[in-house]
């Protein structure tokens, strides 16, 4: 395969340093989505107009792309925080009870030394800054029984880890409230790129929509050809054989952001289902997927990888052999195939 100082030149190697998904933010561009002048003059040519509109509507779609990527590593992480909350809520329910039993079997003079001004003991030592201050204070009062005393102290160190274990919850109960409203956010400049997106093809009129949708026929699939497309090799290992025919069966499916499957997908969700057919598992999002498996030389790709596009690694596709990929494209071109260098390469890897 030849390639062009250009092509070159967009897959130089980049160093992808990872984001925190919770603290995650998208700046996007603003996209020239104005008022469009569509209807040609005797002297003008019709299709620049369209080609004008088909740029406008291509680029929408490429900053709503970036969005619902953002959107995708945000939703992984919201399930994530979500798992660790109900695991430290069904922690702090066991030591609460631990420590009821702990408390009810010190008998009467135990559970008098636990009472603070009438405070519960339980309380007590949920928020006392030390619980064996508190205790070094109550053997002071008493005489404890080493068999209650090693109850007080046991009681203690529930109580220490049940303190620590709700100020967790209770900070990723803040970091959930702030990742979905960062999700909100997100979504909310994916909608309003699809809809001036809608409302540039809105603009056309009839005759220009049947131009425009030759335009989007004519370019889509990359210029791969019928027979490229017929003849490209089966793979070799058989994980990626499995990902990458259930890929092929994919083409011509819509495009919907944030979505996985059965019956549509967008860029991330495609892969991370062809590779879920063959048993991997991997993160909705083309930056998780590129952080999280062996990255790969253009010169080593094989069948089944999969490869990260442009600067901010936003777009994934995977390699399905001869220089073509299949790729969730965008809302107008849906599942297609297309050339591996259609898009600047970010980098390779290999599930």
């Amino acid at each position: 395969m030849v390639t062009s100082p250009k092509e070159a030149a967009h897959r130089a190697p980049k160093k992808y340093v990872p984001v925190s998904r919770t603290a995650m933010t998208v700046t996007l561009a603003t996209a020239a989505a104005g008022s469009v002048a569509l209807l040609p003059t005797a002297e003008a040519d019709p299709n620049a107009n369209i080609n004008d509109v088909k740029a406008q509507v291509d680029n929408l779609h490429n900053q709503a792309e970036v969005a619902s990527e953002a959107y995708n590593e945000a939703n992984t992480s919201l399930n994530d925080l979500q798992t660790k909350v109900t695991q430290l809520q069904a922690r702090i329910t066991a030591e609460q009870g631990s420590l009821d039993s702990a408390r009810s079997s010190l008998g009467g003079l135990a559970a008098a030394q636990y009472e603070n001004g009438g405070v519960d003991s339980t309380l007590e030592l949920m928020l006392q800054q030390s619980p064996d201050q508190f205790l070094q204070q109550a053997t002071a009062q008493a005489q404890v029984t080493g068999s209650k005393m090693a109850t007080m102290a046991t009681a203690a160190e529930i109580a220490r880890q049940l303190n620590q274990d709700k100020a967790s919850a209770s900070d990723e109960l803040a970091q959930l409230a702030k990742t979905r409203t960062t999700m909100g956010q997100q979504k909310a400049d994916i909608d309003a790129k699809e809809k001036q997106a809608q409302n540039l093809l809105d603009q056309l009129t009839a005759s220009q929509r049947t131009q425009y949708n030759k335009l989007v026929n004519s370019t889509s699939g990359g210029g791969v050809s019928k027979n490229t497309i017929s003849n490209l090799p089966i793979p070799s290992d058989a994980r990626a054989a499995i990902a990458v025919a259930f890929a092929k069966a994919q083409v011509g499916k819509p495009y919907i952001w944030a979505a996985a499957g059965p019956n549509a997908y967008d860029c991330s969700g495609l892969t991370m289902a062809a590779w879920g057919k063959a048993g991997v598992m991997m993160s909705h999002g083309s930056r998780d997927q590129y952080a999280d498996f062996p990255k790969v030389s253009e010169s080593q790709i094989q069948p089944g990888d999969l490869v990260i596009y442009y600067s901010d690694a936003h777009h994934v596709g995977i390699y399905v052999g001869d220089g073509t990929i299949i790729h969730a494209a965008n809302p107008s071109a849906g599942v297609q195939y297309a050339s591996l260098n259609e898009m600047p390469i970010y980098g390779i890897v290999r599930p």
